[in-house]
């Protein structure tokens, strides 16, 4: 074979392995931005839910996005196990009064009193999340790959909610931003430094108006609410309201809700990763919670 020839053979190879690792690359990319969160999606979350919980039987529980320590979730070079689950024997003596599956709620004096964020049951890979878990979504623009939603989220939620009339009159939420996993390592890096979480590790919101709900909540039947609240992340509290959709199912209340935010507005700069070539300066913060009575 010719010096020619060779020299032609090896660039045709080198064409081909590029070629094959940017199809790779798109599928990747592509193919790992999820959905929205939906309120059908949670409902049918919330009947599992119920299932999972009943005296005897297993559970899948997230185990997702925890990191041993000796990681670096703000330089993003941790080595962390994805979409890792592990299984919880539900006791078969364990109290279940105020959360059975056959618990379910009939009337507004039902609904009425404290609820907590169910964190627990579920799992939170990154395409296709279960239970309870929140997490934010920014378009973006990729190098070689074109317009691209980065999304990122964390089942470690915990929170609370009062009703009292058909009123909601009390809702604190907290997020573990440490937590936070988006589809690539380089990416979780960026993003806990651009979050801050070094120094403020959570995020929070807290109602503050009540919210009507009807008696339509007794009955199984979706209701869309805007709830203004405060929003604190970073340590920068503002005021927002988000935009919730919320359905009794059995003995869980599920609530999907979003909104969008400016990345300034919590002194949060947009993160650097060299495969993006640009990102807005705005995002979606989006929640799939699933409530149990306390």
């Amino acid at each position: 074979m010719t010096a020619r020839r060779r020299t032609l053979v090896t660039v045709v190879v080198l064409l081909v392995i590029v070629a094959a690792a940017a199809a790779v690359g798109v599928w990747r990319v592509l193919g790992s931005s999820p959905s929205e969160v939906s309120l059908e999606e949670a409902v049918a979350d919330a009947e599992l839910v119920q299932e999972d919980a009943t005296p005897g039987s297993t559970t899948t529980v997230a185990a997702a996005g925890d990191q041993s320590s000796d990681e670096a979730p703000e330089g993003g070079t941790g080595d962390h196990d994805r979409d890792q689950e592990y299984v919880v024997v539900v006791p078969e003596d364990s109290d279940t009064d105020a959360a059975s599956p056959s618990d379910d709620v009939a009337t507004i004096d039902d609904i009425n009193g404290g609820w907590a964020v169910e964190a627990e049951t579920g799992s939170v890979p990154l395409e296709e999340a279960t239970g309870s878990f929140a997490g934010f979504r920014v378009d973006e623009e990729l190098a070689s790959i074109g317009a691209f939603t980065a999304v990122g989220r964390t089942g470690h939620v915990s929170g609370t909610m009062e009703i009292v009339s058909e009123h909601v009159t009390s809702v604190e939420i907290e997020v573990d931003l440490t937590k936070l996993q988006t589809d690539d390592r380089r990416r979780d890096g960026a993003v806990q430094r651009a979050l801050g979480t070094s120094q403020h590790p959570t995020a929070t919101f807290s109602l503050t108006e009540e919210l009507h709900i009807e008696g339509a909540a007794v009955e199984g039947t979706a209701i869309m609410l805007s709830a203004p609240g405060d929003l604190t992340v970073n340590g920068i509290t503002r005021p927002v309201v988000i935009d919730i959709q919320a359905q009794l199912v059995g003995s869980v209340i599920a609530v999907v809700g979003s909104v969008e935010v400016t990345l300034a507005d919590f002194n949060v700069t947009v993160p650097q990763v060299p495969v993006v070539l640009s990102a807005e300066d705005h995002g979606i913060m989006e929640f799939q919670l699933l409530f149990r009575r306390r």
